[in-house]
């Protein structure tokens, strides 16, 4: 019987599980076409948004899961502020995933992106036993690669003309960590060794 993840919770956000009623506030940036500049096929329409919700759930359901997505809400507001999670895009690669996340624009420039990646890749390393996280950006993106760049991950290379955007191919920067390079991190950070579940 399929279980859901439990909430992840950071200092100021609670990370849970992607809900078919939550495409309302979701469409409202990935409708915005300044939130979706970077991404191919965007902005989406009602329909779009609605239909990408339920494949992220199709995949999350799925035995091995393809997806764990997860929705962004500000604690303290309780308002859904952006959602993301982690994918797995080659089948027969379940040691590694990639990293995803997109913000409301009213929420950018205020760290959440990095608090919600690193709830993300506290889970990959931790409960999934990922050994890989790997993340892309357009390279005009460089809010999101900062965002990479914070969560101690690692650029390995510009992948040329990997994604086709309707009206020509997009290069995109390639970033990732390794687990034991994130328990070092943590470990840093903590001043001892990462905790384990």
């Amino acid at each position: 019987m399929f279980q859901p993840m439990a909430p992840l919770i950071t200092s100021r956000l609670t990370l849970r599980p992607l809900d078919s009623a939550d495409w309302s506030a979701i469409h409202a940036f990935t409708g915005d076409a300044e939130v979706q500049r970077y991404i191919s096929g965007a902005p989406l329409s009602e329909q779009d948004t609605r239909d990408l919700i339920e494949m992220l759930r199709d995949w999350e359901h799925e035995r091995p899961p393809r997806a764990r997505p997860f929705v962004f809400v500000h604690t303290s507001r309780n308002e859904l502020i952006g959602f993301g999670g982690l994918y797995w895009t080659v089948s027969e690669k379940r040691w590694q995933a990639e990293l995803g996340y997109t913000l409301h624009r009213a929420w950018w420039g205020q760290g959440y992106a990095t608090e919600a990646g690193a709830a993300l890749l506290r889970l990959g390393f931790t409960n999934l036993r990922l050994h890989r996280i790997f993340a892309e950006c357009h390279p005009d993106n460089t809010a999101s690669a900062r965002v990479m760049q914070r969560l101690g991950m690692t650029y390995e290379g510009r992948l040329r003309e990997v994604e086709w955007a309707g009206g020509g191919w997009w290069d995109m920067l390639h970033y990732a960590i390794l687990d034991h390079e994130w328990q070092n991190l943590e470990r840093s950070r903590s001043g001892g060794a990462p905790s384990r579940p």
